[in-house]
């Protein structure tokens, strides 16, 4: 980590309220279905990024962190 480097290191639990599409009973119409689409992607998009994985795997990890109600490490900049 170089001493310019902005990011820090922060662990978070995902709150049981943030799901995946699939998981929505919303309509794909609605925008409370467009509203949890994009809370999801920024969640996963946050958890891709701080472990360098690929949008599955950050997808997987989110999924066990939010059921298990673990706090799971993110990187914040």
């Amino acid at each position: 980590m170089s001493l310019f480097d902005s990011n820090q290191h922060s662990e978070v639990v995902i709150p049981e309220d943030v799901i995946s599409p699939l998981e929505s009973n919303k309509s794909v119409k609605s925008k409370e279905f467009k509203k949890q689409q994009q809370r999801w992607s920024k969640y996963v998009k946050t958890v891709q990024d701080s472990y360098g994985c690929s949008w599955f795997e950050a997808r997987k990890l989110l999924i066990q962190h939010r059921d298990n109600q673990s706090p799971i490490k993110t990187i914040i900049s």
